[in-house]
C-alpha cells in the first residue's frame, strides 16, 4: 500500500479534508454532527484557521488518514475550553493541540495504521520543532490513549476522566515534543538531517 503524505496548504485539498472529517465522525461520533451545521458535509471549527492540517492520501489521491495541529490560537484550545485541569503549568507561546486523528475505516488494521501514524508523526514533529511548540494538549478516550501509546506517542493524563462534549468520556492529556523525539529517534534523526549546518 503506497501513501503519501503532506502538510495541506489550503485549497480543494483541505475541503476535501474537512469532507473526510465529516464522514469519519458521522461514522463514530454521529451525535456530535446532530448539534452543528454541516450542510455542505463537510466538519471544520473556529480553530482551523490557526491550525496545520496534515493528511495521507491513498494511491487514488482520496484523504484516508488526518490530524491537525492547532497553535497560535487566541481563541485558546478545545482541550482547555472543554475540560478541568490545571493549565497554567504550560507556557502559552509553547503550547499546542493535536486532533481530528482520524484514519479511514479500512485502512485500521494494525499494520496500516502504524505505516499512517508513524509517517504523519514525522511531519507533526518537524512542524512543532520549527515553531517551537513543546507540549500538545489532547482530549483522548482510554482506549485512543493506549493505541497510540503503541505508536509511540506517549501522551501523559493531566486530568481526572471527564465528559468532553458530546463524545463522551475523555482525558484530558499533553504531548511533549522532547519526549516524542525521543521515543522515535528516526524522528529525530530526520529533523537533524534537515538542519545540518
Amino acid at each position: 500500500m503506497n501513501f503519501t503524505f503532506l502538510e495541506v496548504q489550503g485549497g480543494d485539498l483541505l475541503e476535501k479534508v474537512f469532507a473526510f472529517r465529516y464522514k469519519i465522525l458521522l461514522e463514530i461520533y454521529p451525535e456530535y454532527l446532530q448539534g452543528a451545521d454541516f450542510s455542505d458535509n463537510k466538519e471544520s471549527d473556529k480553530y482551523d484557521p490557526y491550525s496545520a492540517h496534515f493528511a495521507a492520501l491513498n494511491e487514488a489521491g482520496e484523504v484516508c488518514a488526518t490530524v491537525r495541529l492547532i497553535y497560535n490560537s487566541p481563541l485558546g484550545y478545545p482541550t482547555e475550553n472543554s475540560m478541568t485541569f490545571d493549565s497554567s503549568m504550560f507556557e502559552r507561546n509553547k503550547l499546542g493541540e493535536l486532533s481530528r486523528i482520524f484514519v479511514d475505516a479500512k485502512y485500521r488494521s494494525i499494520q496500516t495504521t502504524k505505516i499512517i501514524i508513524q509517517e504523519v508523526k514525522k511531519f507533526m514533529y518537524i512542524k512543532m520543532m520549527t515553531i517551537g511548540v513543546q507540549y500538545t494538549y489532547g482530549s483522548l478516550e482510554e482506549s485512543f490513549l493506549r493505541l497510540l501509546r503503541i505508536y509511540k506517542m506517549n501522551y501523559i493524563t493531566i486530568g481526572k476522566k471527564q465528559i468532553y462534549k458530546d463524545v463522551g468520556l475523555r482525558y484530558p492529556s499533553i504531548l511533549y515534543t522532547k519526549q516524542l523525539g525521543i521515543d522515535n529517534p528516526e524522528i529525530i534523526e530526520l529533523w537533524e538531517k534537515q538542519h545540518e549546518a
